[in-house]
């Protein structure tokens, strides 16, 4: 009840909704972090250039599994609402000339996704 009427209040003392601070605020965290511009390209639909943080060596434990078994990997993380959709596999981001094919989708909290990628 009280976030309904927080969200009620910032929308007729701003006219904006609480969805679209938090959406801002995610693009300004990724202005000042070091990201690069990429293109997602979706498997239906038309490519969307995107900001991304692109981290190599990253310690990976499998899904599904409490282990000690880890290997290294690639991740990359965006804004979810920017690419429209979480990524599925098999879809790709382009930095540069160098493209990125997702293999899993590690984390998703509805503001930002973080996909393993090769």
């Amino acid at each position: 009840m009280t976030a309904r009427i927080f969200r009620s209040l910032l929308n007729v003392l701003f006219g904006v909704s609480a969805d679209d601070i938090f959406d801002q605020a995610a693009m300004d965290m990724f202005d000042q972090m070091d990201t690069k511009d990429a293109v997602f390209t979706p498997a239906v639909g038309d490519p969307v250039p995107c900001k991304i943080n692109l981290e190599f060596d990253v310690d990976l434990e499998p899904h599904g599994f409490d282990s000690q078994v880890w290997s290294r990997g690639t991740t990359i993380e965006a804004i979810l609402n920017v690419l429209g959709k979480e990524p599925d596999k098999g879809e790709t981001f382009t930095v540069g000339e160098t493209d990125y094919t997702v293999q899993t989708v590690q984390e998703n909290d509805g503001r930002f996704v973080k996909v393993v990628v090769k």
